[in-house]
């Protein structure tokens, strides 16, 4: 009885410290914004989510959308880059990339340039979240 005390207690352990099936990152102020991104896994596909919060005085506009300049460093260092709109209201959550199998395993570099950010805009975030590539 006593063994499976201790075996239990180590599966339970083991269970515990498995990698989260999704990381979160808000990066505060103007920008750029630069997200560090592990996709070392080759056996699931990455969703990317942004958020932020546009904080206007009571009365004011927000924008109904904003440029982003996205510039993909790959692990062997090379750029990929491209231009998208993000719709704006005061608090955003919008899909940016589903079902990404990146061309390289490793580690990401997803740098956000916003050149005409709102006034009010809190930050940046990326939600990166791994599915099983079925």
């Amino acid at each position: 009885m006593k063994n499976l005390s201790f075996i239990l207690s180590v599966l339970l352990l083991l269970s515990a410290c498995r990698e989260p099936a999704s990381v979160e990152t808000f990066l505060p102020g103007e920008g750029p914004y630069s997200f560090t991104l592990d996709m070392s896994d080759t056996t699931v596909v990455y969703n990317l989510d942004f958020y932020t919060r546009v904080d206007v005085p009571f009365g004011q506009e927000i924008p109904s959308e904003m440029p982003l300049m996205i510039q993909w460093r790959s692990p062997s260092d090379s750029l990929f880059r491209e231009k998208v709109y993000l719709p704006l209201s005061a608090d955003v959550y919008e899909p940016y990339r589903a079902g990404v199998s990146p061309v390289e395993a490793g580690v990401w570099t997803l740098t956000v340039y916003a050149p005409s950010a709102p006034e009010g805009l809190l930050g940046m975030g990326l939600v990166l979240t791994k599915e099983k590539d079925d």
